[in-house]
């Protein structure tokens, strides 16, 4: 095999990109740092729509209204251009690098996105499909990751807060009640704020990372530890511990809901579920 030093300089520097890099199921928690709070929350409705029996190769279908119901939004036409905006920003802005290697022994990237076809439809309903080489990661992620999110997503408001959301998921081991993410600065830049934008660490942890944090501990239970790294008096990273409090987990909830009724609706549920667990306190 021939050695191509500059080639191979060029491969390295694209495996770099963390934002974009996507190794196995779970690196999808992490990726679209450059997505908005609703368009990561409009993503996360379009995961929702997999489940077991589908295959790589299905469209799915969502309608504008359905999404408007689902996170409180009012029916008019302001919504549905929001909603529509959304879906053209996710067909922009989820490019994806997998790495492979070939038969031969080379290794390669894959360039491609998210989806292959998104399709809006003046009636609102959105038909949507996922690309190829991308599609058995997101199948895999729904299935054994951040099914869970759909539940508790509306309650969340900051971009960050979802992005921390994610992280967590990607980074968990089953239902282990700690995790610890640590990462360089420049990692947890790329993680919240894509690879393209760049905040003083000081900036940064007050208006990205502690945001996220107070979010997450009102609304979901969870505490978290940050403590920041530092080489002298420079910021060089952060270690943040997340520790789960919730009695029963959201993901065991929507299972439950799923294998008793289809239709159930996932909230009453999930407040009956929780009005018992009060109840035996």
């Amino acid at each position: 095999m021939v050695s191509n030093r500059k080639a191979n300089k060029v491969y390295e520097e694209l495996a770099s990109r963390q934002n974009y890099l996507v190794v196995q199921a779970n690196d999808l928690a992490k990726a679209f740092g450059n997505l908005k709070a609703f368009e990561h929350k409009v993503l996360d409705f379009c995961f929702s729509s997999v489940t077991k029996e589908n295959k790589p190769t299905d469209t799915f279908q969502v309608h504008s209204l359905d999404i408007m119901k689902h996170f409180g939004l009012t029916r008019n036409g302001q919504n549905y251009k929001r909603i529509a905006e959304a879906f053209a920003k996710l067909n922009e802005n989820t490019a994806l690098y997998i790495p492979e290697t070939l038969p031969d022994g080379r290794k390669s990237i894959i360039m491609t996105q998210l989806f292959s076809r998104i399709r809006f439809i003046e009636d609102g309903m959105v038909e949507f499909k996922f690309s190829e080489d991308v599609a058995p990661l997101v199948f895999e992620l729904k299935n054994n990751f951040y099914s869970f999110h759909l539940a508790e997503l509306a309650r969340i408001k900051s971009k960050y807060a979802l992005i921390l959301m994610k992280l967590w998921e990607a980074k968990r081991f089953g239902k282990q009640q700690v995790t610890t993410i640590q990462g360089s600065l420049d990692d947890w830049q790329d993680w919240f704020l894509g690879e393209e934008k760049r905040w003083t660490a000081g900036l940064f942890k007050r208006n990205a990372l502690l945001v996220a944090c107070d979010e997450l501990e009102e609304k979901l239970k969870v505490s978290i530890t940050l403590t920041t790294i530092k080489r002298g008096r420079k910021v060089i990273g952060y270690e943040m511990q997340l520790v789960d409090n919730r009695q029963v987990t959201t993901a065991e909830l929507i299972k439950e809901a799923e294998k008793n009724s289809y239709q159930t609706d996932i909230y009453d549920f999930i407040d009956e579920e929780k009005g018992k667990n009060h109840g035996t306190n």
